[in-house]
């Protein structure tokens, strides 16, 4: 049974000024029709006030899935039939969400969340993105194709960042990408884990610059391209290569006897400077 509140403003009801509600079962529309339709209008759906459970709640919601076209909870578009965005050269998307806070305090609040759980084989993925440039038909193409871009910004002269105070997780990131697990889970021999994967896989001309990791920087001088810190046993080789990496470029197989050493990469073990001789080949 399902609520629904009555205006009795309504000539129907003749006791303008009053509410009611009346606990009726809503049925709309049978399997395979579309229940609701809403056609051309400003806003489609408009919540307004204050609500102190769910705006919107697909709890008790069972979908069958069938493949990347199949039933979802919220969808917009196929990869066949995408949404149509024009061709209106200003920004614009699928989904904005904007939120705000002055509330103290050390919890937090996260924007979009999600958490897809196994316990069997099959995959779990809680957030994919593809950007693809699919045939031009005339230009040049887009000068920006990124999947992901996260960007945290002190936005203010007045802004501020507080100390880590002894928090390991606190800090300002762009993206925190963690692997963790449990005492007593296995990752199998044979397996992998990292927590995060370059993978360059550039099988056209790439008459410009590619890199496996691309780093720049602006404003203040960085401390350093890489910072190091721990709280476990630390880690065994500063670089692995495999055994179908160990033998490629850029890797020198003789020993250096000629050329200049007159360069060196600077590192700071533990506040002390060191080089790493470099030479002129």
């Amino acid at each position: 049974m399902t609520e629904i509140e009555v205006n009795l403003n309504c000539p129907i009801f003749g006791e303008p000024g009053r509410t009611a509600t009346f606990a009726y079962p809503i049925g709309l529309g049978a399997a395979g029709t579309t229940p609701l339709s809403i056609g051309s209008a400003a806003i489609g759906i408009d919540f307004t006030g204050t609500y102190t459970g769910n705006v919107i709640d697909f709890s008790d919601v069972t979908i069958a899935p069938t493949g990347s076209n199949g039933p979802c909870l919220i969808r917009a578009g196929t990869y066949a039939s995408p949404i149509d965005l024009g061709v209106d050269e200003d920004q614009s998307g699928l989904i904005r969400l904007y939120t705000t806070t002055q509330a103290g305090g050390t919890s937090y609040d996260r924007g979009v969340f999600a958490c897809a759980k196994t316990t069997n084989t099959k995959g779990v993925f809680p957030i994919a993105g593809l950007a693809e440039v699919n045939a031009i038909a005339s230009g040049a193409g887009p000068n920006k194709v990124q999947a992901a871009q996260f960007i945290s910004h002190l936005n203010s002269a007045t802004a501020k960042l507080a100390t880590l105070g002894g928090d390991t997780t606190a800090g300002m990131y762009g993206a925190w990408l963690k692997v963790t697990s449990e005492v007593g889970s296995v990752a199998a021999s044979g397996s992998r884990v990292a927590a995060v994967w370059v993978d360059n896989q550039m099988n056209g001309t790439v008459s410009g610059e590619e890199f496996g990791i691309f780093a720049s920087c602006g404003g203040t001088k960085v401390d350093s391209f890489i910072g190091f810190n721990t709280t476990g046993a630390g880690w065994t080789n500063f670089v692995s290569f495999d055994d179908t990496s160990y033998d490629q470029d850029p890797i020198g197989t003789a020993t250096i006897d000629s050329g200049t050493q007159d360069k060196y990469l600077k590192v700071s073990l533990n506040g002390t400077a060191y080089g790493i001789a470099m030479y002129a080949i």
